[in-house]
C-alpha cells in the first residue's frame, strides 16, 4: 500500500508540473516594496524613452502579454489599442536613424515626469503618482514635459526654448501595470498630448511608436 501511495504522489507531482503549476512558493506581499518596484519599472521605461532603448520601453521585460497603447492629442484619438508587436515594429524601423541622429547631430531627448524644476537646479528624479496598487494590479499617473536639443535648433518653430532645450510636447500618461513574480509590467498605457503645445506637432496620421519626440532625423 505504501508503495502505491508513493507512486500516486509521484504521478500527481508530474501532472502538476506538466500543467504549469509546479511547486512554486507563494509570492509574498509588502506594499512598500511593491510600490518601489512599480516606480522602478516606470523610471526604467522613462529612461528607455530618453535613450531610445527598445528593450527598456517595449521589450518583454516591461510590457505584459496583451499590452495596449492609446495615444491622444487633446480629445482626438490617434492610436487605438496598438499591441506590443506593432509598437516594437514601429520603434525598430526608426532605430538606425535615431542612433545616427544622436551621434551625428548631438540629439538628446529628455522626458520629465512631474519634475521639480526649482531655482536649485534640475531634479533628475521622476515623480510618478501611484493612484492605486494591489497584489495584482497598479495604476500609475504622471504629467510630463518633453524637451529636445541638438547641435542646431534653427529649424524649430513653435513651442518654447529654455536654455537650449526645445519644449516640444506636454501631456499626461496613465499606466496600468500587472504584478508578475519577477517584475511589474505594463498592460495598458494612455498618452495624452496637450493639444497645440507646439506648431510642429505631428499630424494624427503620423503618430509612430510612442509619439514622443518631434525632432525627426528625416526632417533635420
Amino acid at each position: 500500500m505504501t508503495k502505491r501511495i508513493a507512486i500516486l504522489a509521484a504521478l500527481v507531482a508530474v501532472a502538476l508540473t506538466l500543467a504549469g503549476c509546479g511547486f512554486k512558493p507563494p509570492v509574498q506581499w509588502n506594499e512598500t516594496e511593491e510600490r518601489a518596484r512599480a516606480l522602478e519599472a516606470m523610471n526604467g521605461w522613462a529612461e528607455g524613452v530618453e535613450d531610445y532603448n527598445i528593450d527598456a520601453m517595449a521589450g518583454d521585460g516591461i510590457l505584459a502579454a496583451g499590452f495596449k497603447l492609446y495615444i491622444y492629442e487633446g480629445v482626438i484619438l490617434g492610436t487605438n489599442g496598438k499591441g506590443a508587436p506593432a509598437l516594437r515594429d514601429d520603434l525598430n524601423k526608426d532605430a538606425a536613424d535615431q542612433a545616427s541622429f544622436r551621434e551625428d547631430k548631438g540629439y538628446i531627448l529628455r522626458l520629465d515626469i512631474d519634475k521639480d524644476l526649482t531655482d536649485a537646479g534640475y531634479d533628475e528624479v521622476n515623480d510618478w503618482t501611484i493612484d492605486s496598487i494591489s497584489k495584482t494590479n497598479a495604476k500609475v499617473l504622471g504629467r510630463f514635459e518633453v524637451f529636445e536639443t541638438a547641435d542646431d535648433l534653427e529649424n524649430v518653430n513653435g513651442g518654447r526654448i529654455v536654455d537650449g532645450w526645445w519644449n516640444s510636447d506636454n501631456g499626461s500618461i496613465t499606466v496600468e501595470l500587472v504584478r508578475t513574480p519577477n517584475a511589474w509590467k505594463i498592460i495598458s498605457m494612455k498618452i495624452v498630448f496637450d493639444a497645440g503645445t507646439a506648431a510642429a506637432a505631428c499630424a494624427q496620421s503620423d503618430i509612430v511608436g510612442l509619439g514622443i519626440g518631434k525632432l525627426r532625423p528625416t526632417s533635420w
